[in-house]
């Protein structure tokens, strides 16, 4: 038996737009906000924009890479 890996097409360090609104307790991503993928979990994506600020777990529905 062998791990085959998912290729779902995001990757940790790509960058990749939002594609509906992503919210935290501190702020949130407007839909169609450019971000980089900065994590994954079992809970989704870790998001930061450029200018630093973060949303984690943001599900597994909350990007795309085109």
């Amino acid at each position: 038996m062998a791990y085959i890996k998912n290729n779902n097409g995001v990757e940790v360090g790509e960058w990749v737009t939002t594609n509906r609104k992503v919210d935290s307790c501190a702020g949130y991503f407007e839909k169609g906000t450019r971000v980089k993928v900065i994590g994954v979990s079992e809970r989704g994506y870790d998001l930061m924009d450029e200018h630093g600020n973060r949303v984690i777990e943001t599900g597994w529905d909350s990007v795309h890479n085109y």
